[in-house]
């Protein structure tokens, strides 16, 4: 079961078991950003609800963000993730278009600029709905926990990509964010960095747990969580 909800008019988020895409409407096309993680069905679900031309982008390249992405001949992604993801081999007939920091796509009266976010993974991307003073954040900003560990991670670059997030703030109102709480305030990549410099610093204790066949450590703040 997926349920979708209306962020406004022309916006919609789907969620799917602990995880969200969404779907963006221009007045010449739309996007979906991410694609879910059990919906093989996601275009369709999509096209369901508009008849213009759909393009899939992705914040990044994590199972979870990236089940519909069959359907697809092309998909927008950080490089970076479509090769350390290995999305090539469960999507062989899908193009990757390589996304750049500062794109900008424009779906007709409504732009989205890619920020490029390293740290979550390497190939992380933010999207900036300039029009409507939005941030759709991925996994980088939220009040759940942060994904840290495993080979196609760049921890020793999540300071910094928050760091520009946070420089950015004067260009959007609110977050959404892919999991936790869906709308954020602006101000929330501040708290994620105070959150992190505190692991960082030694001041938060991890606790040992198991993910994925993976000895991790969950290291809990009063912001969001963070697994390494």
């Amino acid at each position: 079961m997926c349920n979708y909800f209306k962020i406004d008019n022309e916006t919609w988020r789907f969620e799917d078991g602990f995880v969200r895409f969404f779907l963006l409407k221009g007045t010449e096309c739309a996007v979906m950003i991410d694609s879910g993680m059990t919906k093989n069905n996601a275009r369709a679900l999509c096209e369901s609800m508009t008849e213009l031309p759909i393009t899939l982008i992705n914040t990044h390249g994590d199972t979870d963000h990236v089940s519909g992405t069959g359907a697809f001949d092309e998909i927008h992604i950080g490089m970076d993730d479509f090769n350390n993801c290995r999305l090539a081999e469960r999507f062989p007939d899908t193009r990757p278009l390589p996304l750049s920091d500062g794109q900008v796509i424009d779906l007709g009266g409504r732009r989205l600029k890619a920020i490029y976010i390293p740290g979550h993974t390497k190939g992380s991307f933010a999207f900036l709905d300039m029009d409507r003073r939005r941030l759709f954040a991925g996994d980088t900003v939220q009040d759940d926990d942060i994904f840290l560990f495993g080979s196609h991670r760049d921890k020793d670059k999540l300071a910094d990509s928050l760091k520009k997030l946070i420089e950015m703030q004067s260009e959007y109102d609110e977050i959404i964010a892919s999991h936790g709480e869906v709308i954020l305030p602006a101000d929330y990549p501040k708290k994620v960095l105070h959150s992190w410099q505190k692991v960082m610093d030694g001041e938060i204790d991890g606790i040992d747990m198991e993910m994925h066949g993976n000895p991790v450590q969950l290291y809990k703040t009063e912001s969001c969580g963070f697994i390494l």
